[in-house]
């Protein structure tokens, strides 16, 4: 005699409302390649968008990036956005920027600025739609120059390292 014998059976479309919750489908955007901007407005961050159609309404969202960058002078800021909406952001104050994140900068040559480092922020979205949704990074320098997946001196040195960035979209069930 056959028995099949399981703690429990996820839907498709994830846990019912109400449920535990579970993870309905994920989607994935890698950036390789580098990007670079002096702009000192939000600009896109080409290669940094991911999109995902969620199965309910009552969905979340959870967006994740992980995103190295270097830059010169006082900072880099960085902005997540759904579709053309900011989210995720400080609240405002004066003339300081709302970011969803930064990085440090320097004109310093030894120091360690001059490495990207690590942005990793993770952020639970209520779109409240069933319509494919774009979440993407923009951001700006205060002044100077900024990269993404690079060092300010990008030179052909072996200490030097090029490394990838990633945005991630999560389809929780409410």
């Amino acid at each position: 005699m056959s028995q099949l014998k399981v703690n429990s059976i996820i839907p498709v479309a994830g846990v019912p409302t109400g449920g535990a919750g579970g993870i309905v489908q994920m989607k994935q955007t890698v950036k390789t390649d580098t990007f670079s901007t002096t702009s000192t407005s939000a600009t896109d961050v080409t290669g940094m968008s991911v999109s995902i159609t969620p199965t309910s309404t009552s969905s979340k969202i959870l967006i994740t990036y992980n995103l190295r960058a270097s830059c010169e002078n006082i900072q880099m800021s960085f902005f997540l956005l759904r579709g053309s909406t900011t989210i995720y952001v400080g609240d405002a104050a004066g003339n300081r920027i709302q970011a969803s994140s930064v990085i440090g900068g320097t004109t310093d040559p030894s120091s360690v600025n001059r490495t990207p480092q690590e942005n990793i922020v993770f952020f639970i979205d209520s779109p409240a739609t069933t319509s494919a949704i774009t979440y993407k990074i923009q951001t700006q320098v205060n002044q100077g120059d900024g990269y993404v997946n690079r060092s300010r001196n990008d030179s052909n040195d072996n200490f030097r390292a090029r490394v990838a960035s990633s945005i991630t979209a999560i389809e929780v069930s409410a």
